[in-house]
């Protein structure tokens, strides 16, 4: 009897005039909304990874440039509390003795250093805010860059007291640690993912060969600066009257230049910090010199 009720109950249901399938205009609009859920998915999908690429480049950039700012604050007070001690020479080095080590790598740096763009004979002429192009800085007519014209530079970190001071009083820190486009114009060249430091295993390694492409190992040690893409140093000089001989102090423009992920725009982030020339003789009160 249950199975004879079951069937009859089987048979109304398959005869019903309410079962029917999906219409055509029901299935499209099921498709478009499955459309528009997907494509505002994949946006804020895209949307967030292009904010988390643009937050690392802005990361590294600022520690590059922050890396830069306190070498050359390292140096310069090294120098500065080196003034005492006497000069490096072959016996001071052969006795182990302190000297001025940090001496020849102050004078390297701030011997390029342009003069203020203020200033009479100013040849500081790199344009204040960021060129429509990163590539600008770099190309210029016969070699002569932007870069080039300004004397730009940057720091190897890594150098810094890896070095032993060598014979005649001369360090090999000034070499290896005072990168500059004067004499190494191939080390700085146009960023090709952001502004960082790409630092190699020796002086004369594959080009290919460095710590951005290779994984690293305990027994390697990548502390040569084999490009700096995207980033550079300026040093120009001030003067607190036009009398004084020598710089006063020495401001150091930090920049950098990058394509963002996603942009059509260069993206720039800088800074300039001043230091102070301990040798120069000030005679402005406001610095606690003697007045004329």
């Amino acid at each position: 009897m249950i199975k004879k009720w079951q069937k009859l109950l089987q048979r109304t249901v398959q005869n019903s005039p309410t079962r029917r399938g999906d219409t055509l205009i029901e299935v499209m609009f099921a498709i478009a909304v499955f459309s528009m859920v997907a494509v505002i998915s994949i946006s804020m999908m895209n949307a967030g990874v292009a904010s988390g690429e643009r937050s690392l480049e802005l990361v590294t950039a600022r520690n590059e440039l922050n890396a830069q700012a306190e070498i050359l604050r390292f140096i310069h007070s090294s120098y500065v509390s080196e003034l005492t001690l006497p000069k490096c020479t072959n016996e001071l080095i052969s006795k182990g003795e302190k000297c001025q080590q940090f001496a020849n790598l102050w004078q390297e740096i701030v011997k390029h250093a342009m003069a203020p763009r203020d200033g009479t004979n100013s040849t500081f002429s790199l344009p204040e805010g960021i060129l429509g192009n990163c590539t600008d800085y770099y190309n210029g007519e016969g070699g002569l860059s932007l870069l080039r014209q300004n004397h730009a530079f940057v720091l190897n970190g890594r150098k810094i007291g890896a070095d032993q001071l060598s014979a005649g009083g001369t360090t090999e820190m000034a070499k290896n640690v005072y990168i500059s486009i004067l004499t190494q114009p191939e080390a700085f060249r146009a960023p090709t993912l952001g502004a960082r430091m790409v630092y190699t295993e020796d002086e004369t390694g594959d080009a290919e060969q460095n710590s951005s492409t290779v994984e690293l190992s305990s027994s390697q040690r990548y502390d040569y600066l084999k490009f700096a893409e995207g980033i550079w140093v300026v040093a120009v000089g001030g003067k607190y009257d036009s009398q004084h001989t020598d710089y006063d102090f020495y401001d150091f423009y930090i920049q950098t230049c990058w394509f963002g992920s996603n942009s059509n725009a260069p993206t720039s982030i800088d800074s300039v910090i001043r230091l102070y020339n301990p040798e120069a003789e000030r005679n402005d009160p406001a610095e606690g010199g003697e007045g004329e």
